[in-house]
């Protein structure tokens, strides 16, 4: 399969967007939550508006539609010493997956986030989706246990 990844910052200028919010659609129906498409636009407009640290990066086939996208926030942390990349979604299209695009998109983050300063890459996965685990494994991550402590405001 012949695909291209964009990164995108600070912008709502995505090729393809009305299929990309399908996609981010698709992504949150398969972790749990129901947005519709005018929800995930304001949270893109969100996510891109200007000053933000927000990253996203969409991967293309030939004709440029998009086929899989990740999506993460450049932060710093006092225990790894510098700016980190924190992976909030990694999304493959179903009849895209099991041909090596998963592992291409976290190789290129991984490159984007070396290449603007960052030292660390870190992401959580549910602890059922053992298909994500086996690609995070294969590609070199450390996979922990940890427990997730969040709140809503």
């Amino acid at each position: 399969m012949n695909y291209s990844i964009l990164p995108y910052r600070q912008t709502l200028e995505i090729a393809d967007f009305p299929h990309v919010v399908t996609l981010i659609q698709k992504q949150m129906q398969f972790i749990g939550y129901t947005k519709t498409n005018d929800e995930i636009v304001a949270v893109m407009r969100n996510a891109m508006k200007s000053g933000s640290r927000s990253i996203f990066f969409v991967a293309y086939e030939e004709d440029e539609t998009a086929i899989g996208f990740a999506y993460g926030n450049v932060c710093s942390g006092m225990e790894n010493g510098g700016d980190y990349l924190w992976l909030n979604e990694l999304y493959v299209s179903p009849e895209c997956r099991n041909q090596g695009l998963g592992s291409e998109l976290l190789s290129f983050v991984q490159t984007w986030a070396k290449e603007n300063g960052c030292v660390y890459f870190a992401m959580v996965t549910h602890p059922a989706n053992e298909r994500a685990q086996d690609l995070y494994r294969s590609n070199g991550f450390e996979l922990e246990k940890l427990v997730w402590v969040d709140k809503y405001l």
